[in-house]
């Protein structure tokens, strides 16, 4: 009998999942770190916080302070 894999907690293999995936396609040069930063400012301005999304400066903080660590570092494209 086979049995199914558990759901990890907290949607975490699916975080780390996404973040090997990017890293993958920028070491094949088919997204520039620059497309991922951009990607990653258009998600954070959609985070809704407080009922509302966020402004471009929240945003940028977002992304430089807390994504681009986690998406680019280790994947040889730290700026």
């Amino acid at each position: 009998m086979v049995e199914r894999l558990a759901t990890p907690g907290h949607g975490e293999i699916n975080a780390l999942i996404l973040q090997a995936l990017v890293r993958k396609l920028i070491a094949k040069n088919v997204l520039s770190v620059d497309e991922v930063r951009d990607v990653l400012f258009d998600a954070a301005t959609r985070l809704d916080v407080d009922g509302s999304p966020q402004t471009p400066q929240a945003a940028r903080i977002i992304v430089e302070g807390d994504l681009v660590p986690v998406f680019l570092s280790g994947a040889g494209t730290d700026k």
